[in-house]
């Protein structure tokens, strides 16, 4: 989900700024054009001239690294000549800048003060265009509601001033929220009418953007005939006038192929891709191909492929990673101008207070001086005789604190307890009891009672896991545990658990790998890191979605081995990776609303302690999460 919303961002850049026949073209269009108007600033005294200059300008050159400071120039400009239309236009597109360099709060406050300055002056086409701008900050960060109401507001706005261009990026935005909330024909309505209103136009590129999203739809509904027909089009078009798009649209239908069965097909449509690729670059779209063909030939027992197209995998990786910390750097970079910008003009702001203020503080200060010396004599003697009492005081304060977190400890740990046997575990029971009720009165015929069997097992299954995890850390409170050390091949010990955990409720068609050394072995008690593995493993599972991949592999460190368990899944917010391996039980929603206890991770770490071992882990939000294992090697 959140992959496809990068690669539809980046398309968009791409279209707009960089299409191989045209791009070098237009940028010395851009160019010509942006040199003859920064002559003619530079001529120029009078402010309202060059305000519009300087708004001319930055329009031509928004792609470019100096346009931060004609922004800038332009708000400021802007205020002093109170016009407000120009600086509510200048804000969006400076948003537009920072969102462009992966600085989305700047991003999202800009356009916020833009919606609210257009507000105030009634400047309809910048209100709609903030509206639009909000939206999509918002489509980025998974609030789909929210995102939702902003755009259906900027269409109203858009439609009511006859603003077909800001339409046309409002209806190809709204189809992308619509199709995140499952309202596909909605989506595809507003999609269609974005396509009529962008060929109306005579905007290529942009009819092919929407295009795109178009076909997106149209996969998730099933309707792949019509789906792979707009994409054929669109690779078509991509083959003769951009290359980029030719992979992209290859992307698609090596995704669609797999969805219908025929993997022939896929393989063929992944080698033209890759054949292009070698021509023109393009690895958003070539990561997410590789790591199809990788599942294609590791279910075809072709594991020689399915090695080729991993190592092709980790190269793109490598390549997007050193790209998005290029852009990242260079918007750390604007980030801390702006700070160190802001904090000399509030340094200069306090100087002038302090300048004005300095008598009066002066005195103020010797005032203060007398009356605390006062006040020290008076209280002096009464601190004394009281020093005594509070200490003795503290004490049993601090005794009755103790007392009183063991207690809650002990209550929370029994409500723990008592709610997970009241809910997590009732249900599967139920099920199961409720079937065999049906099957003492004669009311279930033997295919019903097959067909319900794999949904019973499944449940349980899952409920193994929570019951297992239950009772070992329920005897690890109460009474300790004892380990019993063994040679464990952690190789063997990994397949068995993905093996169990394909039958698991956590299981939604995740690509698990087990990428670990044969050679591998550590010194455990065994029955305890099983639990260990299957607990990360099916953390991740829980937070991962269909097709994300999850890798158990090893490396060595001294006398160590270590074990990463990671995932491509929505990782973890930074406020929450504290709370992970805490005392207190913390749990989250996976991607299909799986419910948790909390018991999992704490359960996992005094495992791993108790084996004489360590675990941390390490997620970026969005990104995925990997967790480690240190344990002795054998």
């Amino acid at each position: 989900m959140f992959r496809s919303k990068i690669i539809f961002y980046f398309l968009v850049c791409f279209l707009c700024f960089w299409s191989p026949q045209v791009n070098a073209f237009q940028h010395d269009i851009h160019k010509v054009k942006a040199d003859s108007i920064f002559k003619i600033y530079q001529k120029t005294t009078d402010d309202s001239s060059r305000l519009l200059l300087l708004s001319e300008l930055v329009h031509e050159i928004h792609y470019s690294d100096s346009a931060l400071k004609y922004y800038e120039e332009a708000i400021f400009l802007s205020d002093k000549l109170n016009n407000k239309e120009l600086k509510a236009q200048n804000m969006n597109r400076l948003g537009v800048y920072y969102r462009n360099m992966n600085l989305q709060e700047e991003a999202l406050n800009m356009y916020e003060l833009a919606l609210e300055l257009s507000l105030g002056s009634g400047e309809k086409i910048q209100i709609g265009h903030s509206y639009n701008n909000i939206g999509q900050m918002y489509f980025y960060k998974d609030y789909y509601d929210e995102a939702l109401d902003y755009y259906e507001e900027a269409e109203r706005i858009f439609l009511k001033v006859d603003d077909q261009n800001g339409l046309g990026y409002n209806l190809t935005g709204m189809s992308l929220v619509l199709s995140e909330l499952g309202r596909y024909r909605e989506a595809l309505e507003k999609i269609n009418k974005a396509i009529e209103i962008r060929e109306m136009l005579g905007q290529t590129r942009q009819v092919m953007v929407s295009k795109f999203n178009k076909a997106d739809i149209l996969m998730d509904l099933g309707a792949f005939e019509e789906a792979e027909n707009d994409i054929l089009k669109l690779y078509e078009y991509g083959i003769t006038n951009d290359k980029i798009r030719a992979i992209n649209a290859l992307e698609k239908m090596v995704e669609l192929k797999i969805k219908t069965g025929d993997q022939q097909a896929a393989i063929k449509y992944a080698n033209l891709a890759h054949d292009i690729h070698l021509e023109k670059p393009f690895s958003e779209s070539m990561i997410h191909i590789y790591q199809m063909m990788n599942q294609v030939y590791f279910n075809l027992n072709d594991l020689e492929n399915a090695q080729k197209y991993q190592s092709l995998l980790q190269a793109e990786r490598n390549i997007i990673k050193s790209e998005r910390t290029k852009i990242q750097l260079a918007g750390l970079t604007i980030k801390k101008q702006k700070e160190e910008i802001d904090f000399l003009n509030r340094q200069k702001d306090l100087i002038e207070q302090n300048e004005q203020f300095k008598m009066f503080l002066s005195y103020g200060l010797v005032i203060t001086l007398l009356i605390i010396t006062i006040a020290y004599l008076t209280v002096y003697r009464a601190l004394q005789r009281e020093k005594i009492n509070l200490t003795k005081l503290s004490e049993q304060n601090k005794k009755i604190e103790i007392q009183s977190q063991d207690l809650e400890k002990l209550n929370k740990m029994k409500d723990k307890i008592f709610s997970i046997l009241a809910h997590d575990l009732k249900g599967p029971l139920n099920s199961l009891s409720g079937l065999v009720k049906l099957i003492q009165e004669d009311n279930l015929t033997k295919e019903e009672f097959i067909s319900y069997i794999p949904i019973l097992a499944e449940n349980l299954g899952s409920n193994n896991i929570l019951l297992e995890n239950l009772l070992v850390w329920s005897r690890s409170q109460m009474n300790g545990l004892e380990v019993n050390n063994t040679r464990i091949d952690i190789q063997k010990l990994v397949q068995k658990n993905i093996e169990y955990l394909y039958h698991s409720g956590y299981y939604k068609g995740q690509i698990i790998i087990n990428d670990v050394d044969s050679d591998a072995w550590t010194v455990a008690d065994k029955s305890m890191i099983e639990i260990v593995i299957r607990n990360l493993v099916s953390n991740s599972l829980k937070f991962t979605k269909q097709n994300d991949q999850i890798i158990i592999s090893t490396y060595y460190q001294n006398d160590k081995v270590i074990i990463k368990v990671s995932d491509e899944g929505i990782g973890i917010k930074r406020k929450n990776l504290d709370r992970l391996f805490g005392s207190e039980f913390f749990s989250t929603l996976g991607t299909h609303q799986e419910k948790g206890t909390g018991i999992g991770l704490i359960l996992t770490k005094e495992l791993i302690k108790i084996n004489k071992g360590e675990i941390w882990v390490e997620s970026e939000y969005g990104s995925g999460t990997t967790f480690f294992v240190e344990l002795p090697k054998a």
